[in-house]
Protein backbone atom coordinates (compact mmCIF):
# COMPACT_ATOMS: atom_id res chain seq x y z
CA UNK A 1 0.00 0.00 0.00
CA UNK A 2 2.92 2.47 0.82
CA UNK A 3 4.56 1.74 -2.44
CA UNK A 4 1.33 2.14 -4.39
CA UNK A 5 1.00 5.83 -2.44
CA UNK A 6 4.54 6.81 -3.67
CA UNK A 7 4.06 5.86 -6.91
CA UNK A 8 0.62 7.87 -6.62
CA UNK A 9 2.37 10.99 -5.29
CA UNK A 10 5.44 10.85 -8.16
CA UNK A 11 3.05 10.46 -10.61
CA UNK A 12 1.06 13.63 -9.71
CA UNK A 13 4.17 15.44 -9.48
CA UNK A 14 5.29 14.34 -12.91
CA UNK A 15 2.05 15.25 -14.61
CA UNK A 16 1.75 18.23 -12.95
CA UNK A 17 5.23 18.95 -13.88
CA UNK A 18 5.21 17.83 -17.49
CA UNK A 19 2.14 20.06 -18.31
CA UNK A 20 1.88 21.98 -21.81
CA UNK A 21 2.72 25.32 -21.17
CA UNK A 22 1.41 28.22 -23.36
CA UNK A 23 5.02 29.22 -23.91
CA UNK A 24 6.30 26.04 -25.21
CA UNK A 25 4.04 25.39 -27.91
CA UNK A 26 4.85 26.10 -31.60
CA UNK A 27 2.74 27.57 -34.14
CA UNK A 28 1.87 24.65 -36.34
CA UNK A 29 3.25 25.42 -39.92
CA UNK A 30 1.26 25.53 -42.60
CA UNK A 31 1.88 24.00 -46.10
CA UNK A 32 2.53 25.79 -49.17
CA UNK A 33 -0.99 24.17 -50.76
CA UNK A 34 -2.81 25.43 -47.65
CA UNK A 35 -1.91 28.71 -47.39
CA UNK A 36 -2.97 29.15 -51.12
CA UNK A 37 -6.59 27.48 -50.59
CA UNK A 38 -6.59 29.92 -47.41
CA UNK A 39 -5.99 32.86 -50.09
CA UNK A 40 -8.12 31.91 -53.04
CA UNK A 41 -10.71 31.67 -50.13
CA UNK A 42 -10.54 35.00 -49.26
CA UNK A 43 -9.99 36.30 -52.68
CA UNK A 44 -13.49 34.79 -53.30
CA UNK A 45 -14.56 36.19 -49.81
CA UNK A 46 -13.56 39.35 -51.35
CA UNK A 47 -15.43 38.95 -54.87
CA UNK A 48 -18.42 37.63 -53.09
CA UNK A 49 -18.76 40.26 -50.38
CA UNK A 50 -18.31 43.21 -53.16
CA UNK A 51 -21.23 40.84 -54.99
CA UNK A 52 -23.88 40.82 -52.27
CA UNK A 53 -22.83 43.96 -50.47
CA UNK A 54 -21.92 46.62 -52.48
CA UNK A 55 -23.96 45.36 -56.10
CA UNK A 56 -26.79 44.09 -54.53
CA UNK A 57 -26.65 46.61 -51.89
CA UNK A 58 -27.90 43.17 -49.30
CA UNK A 59 -26.77 44.59 -45.67
CA UNK A 60 -28.17 41.38 -44.15
CA UNK A 61 -24.95 39.63 -45.46
CA UNK A 62 -22.86 42.31 -43.76
CA UNK A 63 -21.90 39.75 -40.88
CA UNK A 64 -21.32 36.98 -43.39
CA UNK A 65 -18.32 38.75 -44.64
CA UNK A 66 -17.25 41.11 -41.76
CA UNK A 67 -15.79 41.11 -38.56
CA UNK A 68 -17.85 42.95 -36.15
CA UNK A 69 -14.88 45.39 -35.54
CA UNK A 70 -15.00 45.66 -39.27
CA UNK A 71 -13.39 49.20 -40.90
CA UNK A 72 -12.87 50.62 -43.87
CA UNK A 73 -10.64 53.36 -44.39
CA UNK A 74 -11.67 55.34 -47.83
CA UNK A 75 -10.43 57.90 -49.22
CA UNK A 76 -9.78 59.82 -45.44
CA UNK A 77 -13.13 58.47 -43.87
CA UNK A 78 -13.82 55.52 -41.74
CA UNK A 79 -16.45 53.22 -42.26
CA UNK A 80 -17.88 50.36 -39.77
CA UNK A 81 -20.55 47.72 -40.66
CA UNK A 82 -23.43 50.54 -39.03
CA UNK A 83 -22.28 53.29 -41.45
CA UNK A 84 -21.87 51.00 -44.16
CA UNK A 85 -25.09 49.77 -43.33
CA UNK A 86 -26.48 52.88 -43.78
CA UNK A 87 -25.28 54.08 -47.12
CA UNK A 88 -26.42 50.58 -48.39
CA UNK A 89 -29.82 51.47 -47.41
CA UNK A 90 -29.64 54.89 -48.87
CA UNK A 91 -28.14 53.75 -52.36
CA UNK A 92 -31.32 50.91 -52.27
CA UNK A 93 -33.78 53.39 -52.63
CA UNK A 94 -31.79 54.72 -55.28
CA UNK A 95 -31.09 51.77 -57.03
CA UNK A 96 -35.30 51.31 -56.68
CA UNK A 97 -35.31 54.50 -58.51
CA UNK A 98 -32.96 54.80 -61.57
CA UNK A 99 -32.68 50.81 -62.32
CA UNK A 100 -28.88 50.90 -62.50
CA UNK A 101 -26.54 48.11 -61.39
CA UNK A 102 -22.94 47.63 -59.83
CA UNK A 103 -20.46 44.99 -61.73
CA UNK A 104 -17.34 44.48 -60.43
CA UNK A 105 -13.58 43.10 -61.71
CA UNK A 106 -10.75 42.80 -59.28
CA UNK A 107 -6.66 42.21 -60.81
CA UNK A 108 -5.20 40.60 -57.30
CA UNK A 109 -1.54 42.05 -56.66
CA UNK A 110 -0.10 40.59 -54.06
CA UNK A 111 -1.20 38.34 -50.79
CA UNK A 112 0.88 37.46 -47.71
CA UNK A 113 -0.73 34.54 -45.27
CA UNK A 114 0.43 34.94 -41.66
CA UNK A 115 -1.32 31.81 -39.73
CA UNK A 116 -4.30 33.21 -39.04
CA UNK A 117 -4.32 36.71 -41.04
CA UNK A 118 -4.19 37.52 -44.85
CA UNK A 119 -3.40 40.47 -46.23
CA UNK A 120 -4.23 41.30 -50.26
CA UNK A 121 -3.74 44.00 -52.91
CA UNK A 122 -5.74 44.51 -55.42
CA UNK A 123 -7.04 46.65 -58.02
CA UNK A 124 -11.23 46.82 -57.75
CA UNK A 125 -12.88 48.14 -60.96
CA UNK A 126 -16.11 49.40 -60.40
CA UNK A 127 -19.04 49.65 -63.38
CA UNK A 128 -22.46 51.00 -63.45
CA UNK A 129 -24.72 50.18 -66.07
CA UNK A 130 -27.71 50.80 -66.97
CA UNK A 131 -29.34 47.97 -69.59
CA UNK A 132 -26.64 47.86 -72.22
CA UNK A 133 -25.53 51.72 -71.27
CA UNK A 134 -22.47 52.16 -69.38
CA UNK A 135 -23.49 54.89 -67.08
CA UNK A 136 -19.92 55.17 -65.43
CA UNK A 137 -16.84 53.71 -64.24
CA UNK A 138 -14.28 53.95 -61.12
CA UNK A 139 -10.66 52.26 -60.34
CA UNK A 140 -9.92 51.86 -56.66
CA UNK A 141 -6.54 50.47 -54.95
CA UNK A 142 -7.30 48.26 -52.46
CA UNK A 143 -6.12 46.07 -49.70
CA UNK A 144 -7.59 43.91 -47.66
CA UNK A 145 -6.76 41.93 -44.41
CA UNK A 146 -8.54 39.16 -43.59
CA UNK A 147 -8.53 36.83 -40.52
CA UNK A 148 -10.20 33.55 -39.39
CA UNK A 149 -13.01 33.85 -36.76
CA UNK A 150 -13.94 30.77 -35.64
CA UNK A 151 -12.63 28.53 -38.38
CA UNK A 152 -13.98 30.87 -41.17
CA UNK A 153 -12.18 33.72 -42.83
CA UNK A 154 -13.64 37.41 -42.27
CA UNK A 155 -12.61 40.39 -43.79
CA UNK A 156 -11.50 42.99 -40.69
CA UNK A 157 -9.90 45.51 -42.56
CA UNK A 158 -10.26 47.41 -46.21
CA UNK A 159 -8.46 50.23 -47.50
CA UNK A 160 -9.40 51.46 -50.53
CA UNK A 161 -8.11 54.69 -52.80
CA UNK A 162 -9.59 56.22 -55.77
CA UNK A 163 -6.96 55.84 -58.91
CA UNK A 164 -7.12 59.18 -60.91
CA UNK A 165 -6.93 58.19 -64.58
Amino acid sequence: MKNLFIILIFCSIYSCDNRIKPDSIKQIEINEFQKQSDIDSVKGLISNSFQDIWSDLDSTKIEKYYTNDFILLENGIVWNNDSVKSHLNRKLKEVEIYKYKRLNKFDFLKSVHNQNTIWIAYDNYGTWVKGIDTLGSVHWLESVIAKKENGRWKLQQLHSTTVKN
